[in-house]
């Protein structure tokens, strides 16, 4: 419905005006200030000039009212810093920290005979703890962070990529063990770098340790190189590992791959170990050759039965040494520690 013509048109801005405008006012003694506790009044009430029968305030009171609590700070701060200021006077007279007391003052005439006080050596920075475990290398600026447990540690050089050729390192063995036989060869991938006997040397004698498989005449080994062998065990450059053992997980691991009968060890663990042996690379040679052999004789894979207990070997001690909701457990590279 429109309204009358001529009429004036009401101001956008007033239509949700109160009936009266609120004009702020300046209070006689300057801004308001900010309060913390919000049951003190807003303001005084207002004083009328002329009307008031209290005698005009004095300069203290005046000086109180216009101050207000810093009035009486004021004098307590006065007295503080002219406290603080005697004390460290007197201070300068005391003995140092470590000097002699009254009950171990020298004797008079002592000091005549000391020899004279040379300049206060300035004390050596603190050294930093040295970390334990395997840290990132940070070029010993001491700020290395713990490596998580799948990483690879750091170390020497490894193969990346081989001729994915291998080739049997001659040699055989004497039969380990009294139970039942398993033959197996040992092979090198073409371009791998690792010495090829001392290769073969580490899984002989991984093989015909008591504490491997054919403990009790549980299982007995024979190298061979000729013939039909039971399994392989093969160290591999770690791109050819990928295609062998798959790449689910995006960490460096070896494997047993059942299809071609091969242990395939990966040569950047064999350099460089895992994070749970600390810095042991032997003892994690050790380890793969009997885990991923494990998984050629029908084993699975298990976890840490319960916290501080050794891993068990078929556990997947290159990933870590944690079952989550159970505990960690200390490495271990033998089937029969």
């Amino acid at each position: 419905m429109h309204g009358r013509r001529g009429a004036r048109q009401p101001d956008p801005a007033e239509r949700f005006a109160p009936p009266y405008r609120i004009v702020t006012l300046r209070t006689p003694d300057g801004p308001l200030r900010a309060r913390l506790d919000l049951r003190e009044p807003t303001r005084r009430p207002m004083a009328f000039a002329g009307r008031s029968d209290r005698p005009p305030p004095g300069p203290l009171r005046r000086f109180v009212r216009t101050w207000g609590w810093r009035a009486y700070a004021l004098p307590v701060l006065t007295v503080l810093t002219v406290l603080c200021g005697v004390d460290a006077a007197n201070g300068s007279t005391r003995l140092p920290l470590g000097g002699a007391d009254s009950s171990t003052a020298a004797a008079p005439g002592a000091a005549d005979s000391a020899p004279a006080a040379g300049p206060t050596p300035v004390p050596a920075s603190p050294a930093k703890p040295t970390p334990t475990g395997i840290y990132v290398d940070d070029g010993g600026a001491g700020t290395g962070r713990p490596l998580p447990a799948n990483a690879l540690p750091p170390g020497g050089p490894y193969t990346q990529r081989g001729g994915e050729r291998y080739d049997v390192v001659p040699g055989t063995s004497k039969v380990y063990g009294s139970g039942p036989l398993h033959r197996f060869t040992v092979e090198l991938e073409a371009g791998v770098l690792e010495d090829g006997p001392a290769f073969a040397a580490a899984v002989e004698k991984t093989l015909s340790d008591p504490r491997s498989w054919g403990r009790g005449g549980r299982a007995s080994f024979q190298r061979i190189s000729t013939g039909v062998p039971d399994f392989r065990v093969t160290l591999t450059s770690s791109l050819t590992v990928r295609k062998l053992c798959g790449y689910d997980l995006p960490y460096e691991t070896s494997c047993y791959n059942g299809d071609l009968a091969r242990v395939v060890i990966n040569d950047a663990r064999w350099v460089r170990g895992a994070v749970a042996y600390k810095g042991s690379v032997a003892l994690y040679r050790l380890y793969v050759v009997n885990h991923e052999v494990g998984h050629a004789l029908g084993n699975g894979h298990v976890q840490c039965p319960h916290d501080g207990a050794l891993a068990p070997v078929m556990m997947q001690q290159t990933l870590g040494v944690t079952t989550p909701g159970v505990g960690t457990c200390r490495p271990n590279p033998y089937p029969y520690p």
